[in-house]
Parts: C-alpha cells; structure tokens; sequence
C-alpha cells in the first residue's frame, strides 16, 4: 500500500482507491495536526488511512481535525468511519456546508435527480456528522487557512498552509477534470472564473489536489508550476466555455450532445453517466441564456 506522501513541509497527501479514479486525503501536522477529507467509503478508512497514518508512527489519537475540502461522496464518504474509530475528532466545515454535512447522502440524492436520465444510482449509505466547528472565509483552522472557492460546488473549499505557500485545494481547481468524470465538473462557472481570478492574485508555492487532473496531475511543486497550473485551468476553462458557446451559434443546443462533443475535444473518455458533464454544459448554456 502506497502510504502518505511528503509534497511539502508539514503537509503529506494520501491516493485512496475510489471508483474510477483515487481521492486523497491530506494531512497538515502542526501543534494541532489536520486531516482534510476521508476517502470515499467507511471501508478504506481501516484498510487504506489508518495504516497509512501508522507508516507516519501516527494513529487517530494524533489527529485533532478533520475537515473537508467540500461535501461530496468521494471526499465525506470516510467520515463516520473516522468518528466512530476516533470519537475525540472535532469536525470543521465552512459555514456553507453545514445542511451537506449533516446529511449527504441527502445531497448526494439531490445532485443525481438535476439529470435523472444521465446520473449514476445515489449511494445506498452515505453518513455525516454535526460539525464542531463552522468556518468562515479566510478563517484559521490550526496552522491552515480556510478559502472559499466555489465554482466545482457552492461549498467548495481550500486550504492554504501559510509555512510554505501551500494550497491544498481538493476539487477547487479543474483543468479538463479526471479520467473518471471526461471533462471538468463545475456546477458554477461564474463563481469558477472567479476563484480563479482569485487565486491568480495569490503567492502560491505549492498546489495540492484531491485528485490527479487532465493534463498536468494531482500536484504543482514550486511557484513557477504552481502559476502554470493556475493558467492552464483558466486556459480550459476559457476554451470549454467558448466551444460551447460555438456549438450553440452552430445550431446545437442538445445538452448531452454538446457534452459528448466537448469530452471528445477535449481528448477525455465519456463516462458511463453523464450527468457531471452535464452539469458543466447546461453552465456554460445558460451563460449565453440557453440553459
């Protein structure tokens, strides 16, 4: 088993197996150590972050937070495991999150029925948690900083690790998406462009993911990369928006053909559902009054 890999002082990130593509798990040590997001089910909680912790000479009685980048299945699924093995764990999530949290499975139900026709069956368990604590923009959690970042989700979320300039930015940041999904997943493309613009503003030395992203991967190492990361999501988030928009000038307004257009454009594999790139088509439509 691959266990926790060092990107950065202090900060160690985790590829727990999950269907289609790994999700990771990202562990800030400090005078409070973090662990950001759980995998994706209660079951790698004990075959895949328990031993891996071990291999740090760390257990869950080490860990003091866990915290989420946003409330998705592949990234919460591991959460009650966590606080069933650990009861001493505070949980923290931005304030947005709060109704997700307590209940995504529910939420998880919610984003499958937008495309009932195109969307993958909803978990059959998917448990939460009462958050400890609800954080703010720009709030500290221990030594890391809380973000928020919407555009893949309302709630979604980074966390910026001050010591060395790292961000660690689960989903927030797209490119052309993962293998698994055939193109980027943005459920907000207004609010994408927007943390974009954000984060471009930033000094960012490090960039960390929650999962390895089309063309560049799952991590940037070093300001230089970091910057060419950051313009390589704005250059396909540009491009994605302009191709559908040509497609519409063209006479073509078929949502799922346009999605199945864009994922071939983009040199990506159509998923066996297409409701995530659903998700991001319909956005860029209704950006020109179509969606």
């Amino acid at each position: 088993m691959e266990g926790f890999i060092r990107l950065a002082e202090h900060v160690y990130r985790l590829a727990v197996p999950f269907t289609g593509c790994w999700t990771g798990c990202v562990l800030i040590t400090g005078k409070e150590n973090i662990l950001i997001d759980s995998g994706g089910c209660a079951e790698t909680v004990v075959s895949c972050i328990v031993p891996a912790l071990g291999q740090l000479s760390l257990s869950l009685s080490d860990i003091t937070w866990l915290t989420f980048t946003h409330i998705h299945g592949d990234h919460v699924g591991g959460c009650s495991r966590l606080k069933a093995l650990a009861p001493h764990l505070k949980v923290a999530v931005f304030e947005g999150s709060l109704a997700h949290m307590r209940d995504p499975l529910a939420y998880s139900a919610e984003i499958r029925a937008r495309f009932p026709g195109y969307s993958a069956p909803t978990p059959t368990r998917l448990d939460g948690a009462e958050p400890d604590r609800l954080l703010r923009d720009g709030e500290r959690l221990g030594e890391i900083t809380m973000l928020h970042t919407p555009g893949h989700d309302a709630d979604s979320c980074c966390f910026l690790d001050p010591r060395t300039n790292t961000l660690i930015t689960g989903d927030s940041l797209q490119m052309n998406g993962t293998v698994a999904q055939g193109c980027a997943l943005l459920m907000d493309a207004a609010a994408y462009g927007q943390t974009l613009h954000r984060l471009m503003g930033m000094e960012i030395d490090n960039i960390v993911c929650g999962h390895p992203y089309l063309p560049l991967g799952p991590q940037a190492l070093g300001r230089e990369a970091s910057r060419a990361f950051l313009e390589t999501c704005a250059a396909c988030h540009q491009h994605d928006e302009g191709f559908v928009q040509g497609m519409l000038a063209a006479g073509v307004s078929d949502a799922p053909l346009i999605a199945r257009s864009l994922i071939r454009n983009v040199g990506g594999v159509e998923p066996r559902y297409l409701f995530l790139p659903l998700y991001t088509v319909t956005e860029y439509m209704k950006r020109s009054g179509e969606g």
